[in-house]
């Protein structure tokens, strides 16, 4: 079943760049990601443009937009855009972990998850302003400042843990770079921040 799901991904990517409405979209990025299990789709190259789609997929939910599409394989940037062919806007996407956080070596057989405490989640949210920080200047530096919306999927979460401090930091850090982005939008907690 995992083959077979694999030797679907080349042609479920070329269907993903297409223009198409959220809806169509969300469904197709669902359907390409049900059979691939997480050890498979964080430690195989051919599967990662998955982890994007699901981003703007989630994006999408949140932000009504008439279409919306990955960006070709070989281009550089942006990773997706919203809109439509004649007017669209690019979404450059990126993912912040805990430092020394890697999501493949976590989904590796055999890998049991790590047991937390109420102080794991403090300290994690302590640790957001920083790492978003530094996730946003990475995509600064890379030259895609003013050119995109940036779209954040900030994967650490917190159990709801300094959940009012947390979000006023994260605003803090968006405003921060308010004037290098078209606009920073953060996907945390089941929230579009």
């Amino acid at each position: 079943m995992f083959e077979e799901s694999l030797e679907a991904l080349p042609d479920g990517r070329k269907a993903l760049e297409r223009w198409q409405t959220p809806a169509e979209f969300i469904a197709k990025v669902e359907e390409l990601a049900a059979p691939i299990k997480s050890d498979k789709l964080f430690n195989r190259a051919e599967a990662s443009f998955l982890l994007d789609a699901m981003v703007l997929a989630e994006f999408v939910k949140f932000r009504p937009t008439e279409q919306v599409r990955l960006v070709g394989q070989s281009a550089q940037w942006p990773d997706g855009q919203t809109g439509s062919p004649k007017a669209s806007v690019n979404i450059e996407i990126t993912e912040v972990l805990e430092e020394g956080r890697r999501r493949g070596d976590e989904y590796r057989e055999g890998k049991e998850a790590k047991k937390e405490t109420a102080e794991d989640w403090r300290t994690r949210a302590l640790a957001v302003p920083e790492r978003l920080d530094k996730a946003i200047e990475r995509k600064i530096a890379k030259g895609y400042a003013g050119k995109c919306k940036l779209v954040v999927y900030l994967n650490m979460s917190t159990y709801s843990i300094l959940q009012k401090e947390t979000e006023a930091a994260i605003a803090a850090v968006k405003a921060k770079y308010a004037d290098n982005f078209d606009e920073i939008c953060v996907l945390w907690q089941e929230k579009l921040l």
